[in-house]
């Protein structure tokens, strides 16, 4: 049983070592400057070791975004409540700014908004369950929270861009403020709209 459980271990102790090497490197150069060889000379690993578990730095960048902060926001909003959840990702993206930046400007501009959506779907999903469940049929589900994601999106985005310097929790207090009631008011004139329909 062992046996199988130290590779495992192995690939995990070496993404983390990966992980940590990429954040040091980012905090005194930019994401695209940073090269493999760097890295695993930072943290005693080989070249092959690094291409078993990433194809680039820049996919290692994302799963580090990803594995610490999509993740446990995902965890913190289901439980505790979206808003929280939201807070909780706009605090790591601004305590770790350049490692953020570096992911977010590695993505490129055209994967930029493709990467955040991913990440900010699963708090509006929570927005959506803790507010009635959502429409009846499920392609207005599926509308709803990909409208109220977009929307959240923009106003992260427009965060991101002013250089962080709002505090999260006045970011995520005005969105409250703008969707109370209005997924549920979306809700309901899309579950009265399929009504009517089937009159």
């Amino acid at each position: 049983m062992t046996d199988e459980v130290r590779p495992a271990k192995r690939s995990t102790d070496a993404r983390e070592a990966l992980a940590a090497a990429l954040k040091s490197r980012l905090r005194s150069q930019p994401l695209d400057r940073v090269t493999v060889t760097e890295l695993v000379r930072d943290c005693g690993l080989t070249r092959q070791a690094f291409y078993y578990h990433f194809p680039d730095v820049r996919q290692l960048a994302v799963w580090v975004f990803e594995t610490e902060v999509a993740r446990q926001v995902r965890t913190f909003a289901a439980e505790v409540g979206w808003a929280d959840g939201l807070v909780r990702l706009l605090l790591y993206m601004r305590e770790n700014r350049s490692s953020t930046l570096g992911v977010l400007n590695g993505v490129g501009q055209p994967g930029l908004e493709r990467f955040l959506f991913r990440q900010m779907r699963p708090i509006t999903e929570a927005v959506v369950e803790q507010d009635g469940g959502g429409p009846a049929d499920p392609r207005d589900r599926v509308l709803v929270v990909d409208f109220y994601t977009s929307a959240v999106l923009a106003v992260v985005l427009r965060w991101v861009e002013s250089g962080m310097a709002e505090h999260p929790y006045r970011v995520v207090g005005d969105l409250e403020i703008m969707l109370h009631g209005a997924v549920r008011e979306s809700v309901r004139r899309l579950d009265a709209r399929t009504a009517r329909r089937r009159l």
